[in-house]
């Protein structure tokens, strides 16, 4: 049987798809990934027409977030409209809103898909389309009849899964109307990549520690439950070890919700393992209140790099209240100074535009984040509503939102306001400048506005980006090769963030393209 899986998002991270693609491949069928940054074209390109019909595979899987609803909706109904292929949809959102995406394809996976869609694979090779598969997970749309099965079991055992590949061979990409294997274009691909394709993206542990209001992981723990599953070392180094063999790679990234959720045991054989086999930088993420010295020391010394932490806000009251992140600003001092004893680069995550957040609660925010150690860099990020989580389900009640804004905006899109400038601009300005211009806008005074929109202009253009190098550069231990290696692969990423004001290109072009759709096609968009 053949599998086509597609892609929708705005960059080439398909981590997920990836490993439903190796483990159909594992159990003998035939793959293919196809890479289609939100499409959302009122007819369908003759070169992924001529792709799909050469291949013609039995089965059309569609991966799509949240924010990527609509263009996997148009691209339903194109694909529906030229080839007699069932689609089925997985991803965040068909786990959210199972019943919304069975309007519109042929069957919907409600939880991890690896297992899952082989199944139906092999259901549609054996029995066909006119026998509803009796799949848990699956959820069958015939003849307009939805057929709901009961949640599948999470896979425990994460060592039994195939291992995903760095650059599959049967991994194509849609680029100036024209399809592109991946693996034979790699120049094409880190154009879409992140980071410039420098980097390997990939999870140790499924699963979160924790259920903040505003997080997809809420509304998934009656699918997944609340159990941290994890990958051995010997697993994770298997990948590892064949992922490295691409000379291009030169930064493995841990996308795990919480890196340090591991043991200290785990830590330490991971630490001894990946410098004895690998010896290359890498990514990994810290929730403030998990942070343990020890175990960063390890992992510093094994190559750790960048470290990412959730801070989203300064204010205990809004973290507490309204995101239920049981996590106090004087926790986020401790594994900040942690993180500056050790070298390692900072990166800082925080949500802002968020209507339930007073002003003096953002003026708290901009105070507690100047106390940080410097140097360091913040990424901020609209307060997207999901659907299925508690302060969505708030906001809605509250008729703050309506129940789907969440589909129209890029989470990065963040509102031009005088205190996101200043907080974005915060950790590159004196601590008594921050002081200063972090006034409501009730004493706030023109001379103010005019100072943080040209320190705004400066910062983004000038310093963050030598801020940026620099804790880079030291992270690396001032190694030439991995430094130029570095500067090299990022070049088009850092350029793109520098022309516009917070998004990258990618993002930037999809935020564009969704808000172009809903004036030309406004019939896509009736509920």
């Amino acid at each position: 049987m053949k599998l086509l899986l597609v892609s929708l998002q705005s960059n080439a991270y398909v981590t997920g798809l990836k490993y439903i693609a190796a483990n159909a491949k594992d159990k003998g069928h035939d793959v293919r990934i196809l890479f289609l940054p939100g499409y959302l074209e009122p007819e369908l390109s003759p070169a992924i027409e001529g792709f799909i019909a050469e291949y013609s595979p039995d089965l059309i899987g569609i991966s799509l977030m949240s924010i990527e609803f609509y263009p996997a909706k148009n691209l339903a109904r194109l694909l529906k409209n030229r080839f007699d292929i069932p689609i089925i949809w997985g991803g965040v959102h068909t786990i959210i809103k199972p019943e919304e995406c069975i309007r519109y394809s042929d069957y919907v996976c409600t939880g991890e898909g690896e297992h899952a869609v082989v199944s139906l694979l092999e259901h549609l090779g054996d029995r066909g389309r006119d026998v509803p598969p009796e799949i848990p997970g699956i959820w069958t749309n015939h003849n307009g009849e939805i057929i709901r099965q009961p949640p599948a079991l999470p896979e425990n055992d994460l060592d039994t899964l195939p291992l995903q590949e760095y650059l599959p061979d049967y991994f194509y990409g849609f680029h100036n109307s024209r399809i592109y294997n991946f693996s034979e274009n790699e120049g094409v691909f880190r154009m879409y990549a992140l980071y410039g394709g420098t980097c390997h993206m990939m999870i140790t542990t499924r699963g979160c520690p924790f259920k903040c209001s505003y997080c997809g992981n809420s509304a998934f723990l009656a699918v997944y439950g609340r159990k941290i599953r994890e990958r051995s070392v010997e697993n994770v180094m298997a990948e590892i070890r064949q992922v490295v063999k691409n000379p291009f790679v030169l930064y493995i990234n841990f996308q795990d919700d919480c890196f340090f959720t591991h043991s200290r045991q785990w830590i330490r054989e991971f630490c001894r393992e990946y410098k004895r086999h690998v010896g290359l930088p890498f990514i990994a993420r810290v929730i403030p209140t998990m942070m343990d010295r020890e175990k960063m020391l390890m992992l510093r010394e094994a190559g750790l790099c960048w470290i990412v932490m959730g801070i989203q806000s300064g204010s205990d009251r809004v973290n507490f209240d309204i995101y239920d992140r049981k996590i106090r600003f004087e926790s986020v001092k401790k594994a900040a100074d942690i993180i500056a004893e050790t070298g390692a680069a900072p990166f800082y995550e925080m949500i802002v535009d968020n209507p339930y957040e007073t002003e003096q609660d953002t003026m708290d925010t901009i105070s507690a984040v100047s106390t940080l150690k410097k140097p360091y860099i913040v990424s901020l990020a609209h307060l997207t509503f999901f659907p299925g989580t508690p302060l969505a389900e708030k906001a809605i009640k509250d008729e703050i939102v309506t129940p789907d804004a969440y589909l129209y905006r890029y989470l990065l899109n963040i509102e031009d306001t005088y205190f996101n400038r200043l907080l974005a601009i915060t950790p590159c300005i004196p601590r008594a400048l921050a002081a200063y211009l972090n006034k409501p806008a009730k004493t706030r005074r023109p001379m103010h506005v005019s100072l943080v929109n040209v320190l705004f202009f400066i910062v983004k253009r000038a310093v963050e980006p030598a801020v940026f190098l620099f804790v880079t550069v030291r992270s690396l231990n001032y190694r030439p090769d991995w430094i130029i290696r570095t500067i090299l692969g990022n070049w088009r990423s850092t350029l793109s963030r520098l022309v516009s004001k917070y998004l990258g290109r990618a993002d930037l072009e999809f935020d564009q393209r969704l808000s172009l759709a809903r004036k030309n096609m406004p019939e896509l968009f009736e509920r």
